[in-house]
């Protein structure tokens, strides 16, 4: 804390009493904040708790400058107008030379960039959720850029402030950047962009087994799981892809995409007939093996378990038709 001391002794030296209003006729003005004022670090300056106004850039950088109190030892302090006064005659400001006004005490306090974070990542959460009717606790947005932060510091952390998000056409998943307008206590209004990450929990398909092109989606052959999106893509709606052809191959645990099915559905399942060759896939830990022209022993369509002859070994094991010419098992085959 600055010792009170130093401004006694300027008043014993100056040998001087100035009147609330005797300095009226300066031609700077210090003109002190209303509300509490947020310091970025550890020592409170007249810039923290004031606009400094009709200077040259010089003064304006000079006043702003001087130091008042010191925030390392205390969150918060009080700041007097007569403070300040005294800062600028130590500082060698003839007492014509400004004039000060605004309340006689001001606040200030050690403000956290990472509490300003939170609350404007909730709110625009909040507010991002609200534009695509998206229920907010299914959004999660990081502020990436502190210097973005560091300029609203002074505006915002004294008091409670709103945003208001620019519509977007569609959801922004991933990163990108966020254009807002910031409304603070006093009514002022601010126009900020964000660089961001946004992130969307939502319900996926994802592909319980193996799908070959050319196969009809069946209910059995995907699950349903909540996921964290963080990249934007075309999902498909479980509810639209039933009944729709994969128009490629779709390995085991992919999450299911628009472009993985043809645009129409198809009237007939696949069918595989006795005799036919088939290509077994063979699901092991996290990998697959793929067993080539096995022998389907009897006739099945898409998503029945048929009975397959390994002609390597010549026994016999139970897989699921997933698509023409094609089964799968999820274990190690089981002989007969």
């Amino acid at each position: 804390m600055m010792k009170s001391v130093r401004y006694a002794m300027l008043l014993i030296s100056l040998l001087i009493f100035t009147p609330p209003d005797a300095s009226s006729a300066g031609d700077v003005v210090v003109a002190l904040h209303q509300t509490s004022s947020p310091v970025a670090d550890t020592t409170v300056r007249v810039g923290d708790i004031a606009n400094v106004l009709h200077a040259t850039p010089s003064q304006r950088r000079e006043i702003e400058q001087l130091d008042l109190e010191s925030l390392r030892d205390q969150d918060d302090c009080s700041i007097t107008r007569k403070q300040v006064e005294m800062r600028l005659l130590l500082a060698g400001y003839e007492r014509d030379s400004f004039n000060i006004i605004g309340p006689s005490t001001v606040s200030a306090r050690r403000s956290s960039p990472a509490k300003l974070r939170s609350k404007l990542e909730q709110l625009l959460e909040s507010e991002l959720g609200e534009q695509f009717a998206v229920a907010p606790e299914r959004v999660a947005i990081r502020l990436t850029q502190t210097p973005q932060l560091a300029t609203l510091e002074q505006k915002l952390a004294a008091g409670e402030f709103a945003v208001e998000l620019v519509p977007r056409n569609e959801f922004p998943i991933g990163r990108t950047r966020l254009t807002v307008a910031i409304i603070d206590s006093a009514g002022n209004q601010y126009s900020h962009s964000f660089d961001a990450q946004v992130s969307l929990s939502m319900t996926v398909a994802i592909a319980s087994q193996p799908i070959a092109q050319g196969t009809v989606l069946k209910p059995d052959m995907f699950r349903l799981v909540d996921r964290s999106i963080t990249q934007s893509a075309d999902y498909a709606n479980p509810d639209n892809a039933v009944g729709r052809t994969a128009s490629r191959y779709i390995a085991s645990n992919s999450i299911l995409l628009t472009n993985h099915f043809h645009s129409t559905r198809s009237g007939h399942s696949q069918t595989v007939k006795r005799n036919d060759l088939v290509d077994v896939v063979i699901s092991v830990g996290q990998g697959e093996i793929r067993l080539k022209n096995a022998r389907a022993m009897e006739a099945g369509q898409i998503g029945e378990t048929i009975e397959i002859l390994n002609p390597q070994t010549n026994r016999r094991f139970n897989a699921s038709i997933i698509g023409p010419n094609l089964a799968t098992v999820s274990s190690t085959p089981r002989r007969r």
